[in-house]
């Protein structure tokens, strides 16, 4: 019986572990969007990256850093102004304003568990091998071989979106690779090149990928973790949601926490709660493919661009919906904006339609959006945000969640603010 125990709790382990990557592989398509790349940069590089290393003889371990470094290798950009730019790739990349992100990406990474040296690896991926890189200047063999892979994977990955005549790729691609990388580590590309096609998102070899061993490394190193490390990573993942705004640093994991003390109050079970908290930490992924000129633009929006912010729920449910594990959190997320009177959107659902997680959101994003600096404003005293709410209690908003919002006084929500906001004190 002890062992059957064993093997059933091994099973769940696992299942929590594919969970982890679902979550990291989605966090790597947010940060994709944010960035404007084609969607699944970032596993396109982690899987090429992977497959180099095994080539050159890497073992499971080194393989799944390389995997992870390389899906949230570009994470330290969100939030940098790079879609406002008239540079191209090359020339964007030695920018002064976007040396700082490989030190943000490593600052990001190292905090989910497990990935502390995925987030070392982050660190020197735009070393340069005659010692122009940066953040730290390395040349030679003093850079990590895991970062040079990811480094020589995502300049092939983005080069080959950009450049799409051969020629021109060529021309461009030739001296960042004498510059760059090991002349060995290029030899052994071309021929890995020669031998087998490049794996990216749209050739993913399951059978090959199990021969790896990566997974079974995954699953003993978090069965070591004792922390949270689904809701680290969630919060992880709502810091990277809100650093693409520049006034809504937080926003998420505020909403998270002030939405789950609201359902608290109304009776909610403890697992009904978290998980209209988690819908709180994810509610606005959606946001991260809306330029920001829209998002920070300080006077009234055009109706094109007010098209594009009302997208983001179902954006975000879309977003939900790619991860297995948070695909029945989807719903809540979609119809966060709706409203009790049915005038809202996406679907203007009413009342009872509307989900009751979705309606305790509503209440928590527009509390703290009101109280919140905004680019147009400054942040409105807890006394006005509440009026407002009362006033639009049965319009907006549940006249069941207001009460149960009403019952918490301001320095309760304060101080669920300054707790939330501990995990959110990276700087963009």
């Amino acid at each position: 019986m002890a062992r059957n125990n064993a093997l059933i709790s091994q099973f769940i382990r696992g299942e929590e572990r594919r969970q982890f990557k679902d979550i990291i592989k989605a966090l790597a398509l947010v940060i994709d969007l944010a960035e404007g790349y084609d969607a699944q940069h970032g596993y396109n590089v982690a899987l090429s990256a992977v497959q180099l290393g095994k080539y050159i003889g890497l073992g499971p371990d080194k393989l799944r850093t390389i995997f992870y470094a390389g899906l949230l290798h570009d994470v330290g950009e969100v939030g940098f102004p790079k879609e406002t730019d008239a540079f191209d790739f090359f020339e964007w990349q030695t920018q002064p304003y976007i040396r700082p992100h490989p030190l943000i990406g490593e600052a990001i990474v190292s905090q989910l568990p497990t990935l502390k040296k995925a987030g070392e690896i982050i660190r020197s991926h735009h070393e340069a091998w005659d010692g122009s890189g940066y953040p730290d200047g390395l040349k030679g063999d003093n850079i990590p071989i895991e970062s040079q892979i990811i480094g020589l994977c995502d300049t092939f990955d983005v080069a080959g979106s950009v450049y799409h005549d051969k020629d021109t790729l060529r021309s461009r691609l030739a001296p960042v690779l004498r510059s760059h990388f090991s002349p060995d580590l290029i030899q052994e590309f071309k021929r890995m090149l020669a031998e087998a096609e490049l794996w990216g998102a749209r050739n993913f070899n399951q059978a090959a990928w199990q021969e790896l061993g990566i997974d079974a490394v995954d699953l003993a190193v978090l069965l070591e973790v004792e922390v949270d490390y689904f809701k680290v990573t969630l919060k992880t993942f709502a810091n990277v949601i809100d650093a693409k705004h520049q006034y809504t640093k937080g926003h998420s994991l505020r909403v998270g926490a002030l939405s789950r003390r609201i359902a608290t109050e109304m009776g909610f079970s403890e697992e009904e709660s978290a998980t209209i908290e988690r819908a709180g930490f994810l509610h606005d992924a959606g946001k991260v493919g809306i330029s920001r000129c829209i998002l920070d633009k300080p006077g009234p929006l055009s109706d094109v661009e007010y098209g594009r912010i009302k997208a983001h729920p179902g954006m975000s449910a879309a977003l939900l919906n790619t991860i297995q594990c948070l695909s029945d959190h989807a719903p809540l997320v979609r119809h966060h904006h709706e409203r009790f009177d049915g005038f809202g959107y996406p679907d203007r659902l009413k009342s009872e339609e509307i989900p009751i997680g979705s309606r305790i959101l509503a209440v928590a994003d527009t509390y703290d959006a009101m109280t919140s600096d905004r680019a147009y404003r400054k942040g409105l005293p807890d006394r006005i945000a509440r009026e407002e709410i009362i006033k639009y209690s049965g319009k907006m908003y549940d006249p069941d969640v207001v009460e149960a919002f009403l019952r918490l006084n301001s320095e309760e929500i304060m101080l669920l603010f300054e707790e939330a906001e501990k995990s959110s004190s990276l700087i963009y």
